[in-house]
């Protein structure tokens, strides 16, 4: 019996030796977005170099590493084959038409066909990420979310000394386009800063439900008080209503389904504070007066038009444009080239269905949402066991939210965020001698 235990304690040891720590996952994370904050710096709202911005549309630095953990994960043991068995008949059956139509549109449609092709397979890659996050992550506890947070947190602030340089150090107005500076373009390594504002609103909702989950348990430290006041700050910095919807939406799925323990008086004063002070800091320092950065303007709330940020037109015109290519769509970046001259043009719809039915056509479109509805159904139902993993739960229910009115499942940054998601999460239900088993239970 003590030789049997001696094994059970050495072949853990090794897993250990092949798991990814959450510190790594954080670490990574937090690399990217300063990595990806040197490599695009731009005063504009693209890189003067056209394959620079290709690159920065595609998210480059997001997919090589997701590559990189891919082939760690497949070096490490990970066999796609026997994940494919185990996935459930409708998740095949999904998977099966998904694979079968999504290509067509860019393939025969597209007016980009190289760059909406690349962007497929690009998209390809991201579930893979999470298959092998599920495959490779340790498992989440209180130790491990400390670690991960700390990384998190230690690259948000880093990263708030670029953004810092980059408004403070900007070049002569004299140097730029019809000398002007359009503020909410020059994030260092972001599309706009709403999807800065995106980023940060996920985050925030992570380290909420981490507290939460800490409050519940009897946690006494002080210092999470800070981390939230620096990442509520930097969201209605960004003036992103969509991110405030968002951790809306995520705290009150995650305390009306987990039921987590009111908290003390005293927790409850501390984070109003932490609110208040957020609040101010971030208001007092809006770039220039610049109304891209405010929560509300004044003229936010004269029409339903401006309430949606001009959404709802552009929403209704690219409902006709996708009737002309209703069963494979017109390919990624259709949204860019399908509308008539004078319309609004942006890279990505700004909602998730009509993003993958523009994309794909309605077939892939079905596949799609059907596999992300099961996919969050069980992603809920593994954390009502496995609590440590609430605060991966809050985050992915914060970009699913926010996927309705922004590209989270366009861009990479975002996606990145939610299939470690759904890989962590999948990853606390896995036993330790079959782990792919718990994929298709």
């Amino acid at each position: 019996m003590e030789i049997a235990k001696r094994s059970m304690a050495s072949l853990a040891k090794c897993r250990d030796l092949k798991s990814l720590p959450l510190l790594v996952i954080g670490l990574l994370v937090s690399v990217l977005l300063v990595l990806n904050g040197v490599l695009f710096p731009t005063y504009t709202v693209s890189m003067a170099s056209p394959a620079w911005e290709a690159a920065r549309q595609l998210g480059l630095p997001y997919v090589i590493s997701e590559i990189g953990v891919i082939i760690y994960a497949l070096r490490g043991g990970l066999h796609l084959c026997e994940v494919w068995k185990r996935f459930p008949r409708n998740v095949q059956y999904c998977a099966i038409l998904f694979l079968a139509s999504f290509w067509v549109g860019s393939a025969f449609y597209s007016k980009v066909t190289p760059l909406a092709i690349v962007q497929n397979i690009v998209f390809l890659i991201h579930p893979l990420f999470g298959i092998a996050v599920y495959y490779s992550a340790s498992r989440a506890d209180a130790r491990g979310l400390r670690a991960l947070t700390l990384a998190l947190v230690g690259g948000l602030l880093i990263f708030c000394g670029m953004t810092a340089s980059a408004f403070l150090n900007h070049p002569p107005l004299a140097t730029m386009p019809d000398n002007t500076i359009v503020w909410q373009f020059i994030i260092p390594g972001f599309i706009s800063v709403r999807l800065f504002g995106a980023f940060c609103g996920a985050i925030f909702c992570f380290l909420l439900a981490q507290f939460l989950l800490d409050e519940e348990r009897g946690g006494r430290r002080h210092l999470p008080y800070l981390w939230l006041t620096l990442c509520a700050a930097m969201t209605i910095w960004s003036g992103t209503r969509n991110a405030v919807l968002g951790i809306v939406v995520a705290m009150t799925v995650t305390l009306i389904l987990y039921r987590l323990h009111p908290m003390k008086a005293k927790s409850v004063f501390l984070l109003a504070l932490s609110a208040l002070v957020a609040t101010l800091s971030a208001t007092s320092l809006i770039p220039y007066n610049d109304p891209a950065f405010m929560l509300i303007a004044g003229e936010d709330v004269a029409t339903s038009e401006s309430i949606s940020g001009g959404r709802a037109s552009y929403w209704f015109a690219l409902w006709h444009a996708y009737q002309t290519v209703p069963a494979f769509g017109a390919g990624p970046f259709a949204s860019f080239w399908i509308l008539p001259a004078g319309e609004q043009i942006h890279v990505q719809p700004h909602n998730i269905v009509l993003q993958f039915l523009l994309t794909w056509g309605l077939p892939a479109t079905v596949a799609a949402l059907a596999l992300l509805a099961y996919a969050t159904w069980r992603a809920h139902l593994a954390a009502l066991e496995h609590r440590d993993v609430l605060p991966f739960v809050a985050m992915l229910d914060c970009l699913l939210a926010m996927s309705f009115f922004d590209g989270m499942f366009h861009f990479a940054q975002p996606l990145m965020l939610i299939m470690i998601s759904f890989g962590v999460i999948f990853g606390a239900t896995k036993l330790q001698d079959k782990p792919l088993a718990a994929l298709g239970n």
